[in-house]
Formats: C-alpha cells, sequence, structure tokens
C-alpha cells in the first residue's frame, strides 16, 4: 500500500465518526425512528456503550442509553467525537444489536434475532416433554433421520446478515450526500451545535432540509411488463 494510500486513508477516519455522530442525534430527534427509501421507518437507538474520543482524551459511557446521558454531550462539547456504539435497529418485527466502529465501518458483536433462537428453545422443550412422557409411561418421540436435518436457520442468518449491511449501507450513503452537500454546513453543522448544548432543534425544518439532498428511490427494473 503506498504512502499516498495511507495518509488519505488516516485522513479520512472521522468521516466514519461523523456517521455515528449524525445517526446518533437523528435517532434522538426523530425519537429513536430512522427512515430511508428503501427500507421505510425502522427503530434504530444507541445501547449499552458508546466511545467518544479526541488526541489522547477519551470517554466511555456504559449504560442502558449512554447518549442521552450528560457525560456523552460534555465529551461533545470537549471536541470528542464518537468512535464506537452499541446500536439496536428494530426492523420488521425484529430486534438486531450491534457495536458499530465508525473510523472502519466495521460491524462487531452482531446478535440476531433468527430461527435458530427458537429451535434452541423448542428443543430444551422436547427434552422435558420426552421426561415427562417416559414419567407417565409414554413411549419417547421417534427420533428425527439424518435426511431430515434443516439448514434452514444458517441460512435466515446469512439473509439477515445481509439485510442489515444492506440497511447500513444505505444510511452511509444517505450521509455521505448530505455531508458532501451545501446543507450540510448550512443545516447539519448548527443542528448538531445546538443538540449537544442542549438546545431545541426545528425538527421539521431538519427533516425538509434532509429529505430535499436524498436521492429519490431508485424504481424496480427487473420486473418486466407482460404483453
Amino acid at each position: 500500500m503506498s504512502m499516498q494510500l495511507v495518509d488519505l486513508i488516516e485522513k479520512r477516519r472521522f468521516v466514519g465518526r461523523e456517521f455515528l455522530l449524525l445517526a446518533w442525534m437523528e435517532s434522538e430527534l426523530f425519537e429513536s425512528t430512522l427512515s430511508t427509501r428503501e427500507h421505510g421507518s425502522f427503530g434504530f437507538w444507541l445501547e449499552k456503550k458508546l466511545a467518544l474520543s479526541a488526541g489522547q482524551e477519551s470517554t466511555k459511557i456504559t449504560s442502558p442509553m449512554p447518549g442521552v446521558g450528560r457525560d456523552a454531550k460534555e465529551a461533545l462539547l470537549r471536541g470528542q467525537l464518537p468512535e464506537s456504539a452499541g446500536i439496536r435497529i428494530a426492523w420488521k418485527g425484529d430486534e438486531t444489536s450491534l457495536v458499530l466502529a465508525g473510523e472502519q465501518f466495521a460491524v462487531r458483536s452482531l446478535k440476531l434475532t433468527t430461527l435458530l433462537d427458537a429451535t434452541a428453545e423448542l428443543a430444551t422443550g422436547d427434552v422435558l416433554d420426552e421426561m415427562m412422557g417416559q414419567r407417565k409411561g409414554k413411549p419417547p418421540p421417534k427420533p428425527k433421520a439424518d435426511d431430515e436435518d434443516d439448514d434452514t436457520p444458517f441460512y435466515e442468518r446469512m439473509r439477515l446478515t445481509r439485510e442489515l449491511e444492506a440497511l447500513l449501507a444505505t444510511l452511509y450513503r444517505d450521509f455521505l450526500t448530505l455531508r458532501l452537500s451545501s446543507t450540510w454546513d448550512g443545516v447539519m453543522v448548527p443542528a448538531l451545535s445546538r443538540w449537544a448544548l442542549g438546545k431545541p432543534v426545528d425538527v421539521e425544518t431538519y427533516q425538509a432540509a434532509r429529505q430535499k439532498q436524498l436521492p429519490a428511490r431508485t424504481k424496480d427494473t427487473s420486473k418486466r411488463k407482460r404483453g
């Protein structure tokens, strides 16, 4: 890797931190509900962990809602930016928790709600039922044949992971669109400053300026018209 590329990467690391900062603020402004044109509305909020830093100074907060406390906003006012945050996303009837590292845009500690959880609970229930059946003189259930094995939980986990990656990528795309527009300096930065200081933000004006800059939904051209 060339030194120019390394320098370029190092100089752009702040972008991921600013993404976390904007997502943090918007989760509070929009009452833990974000949206994209592709995915619709979904729950999004910070939970459990939040790490901020600037140079040698750092702040680590562990609490159910780490972003709403006094320590988090005071760290922002001292010039610190979030480097990682625990996030919960509620979408399609399921909830997913993860830790997102801003500079690397890396997902850690991913916990998905899948059929694997239901299978585990069912297996525990089957064992208990079998034990109770034997006590009552009932025959044990017939063992499952090898060819009846089901890989559904594995594939479901892969599907949910891909969907989560697409959701985060869309949020990041929207952030970059705003970051590179005149709306960033004219609307986003003043809103971030007021929010960090605990002052009210005009949510309707902010939302209108935000939506004006975001791309329209891409039309689905994969479906052909029937003749």
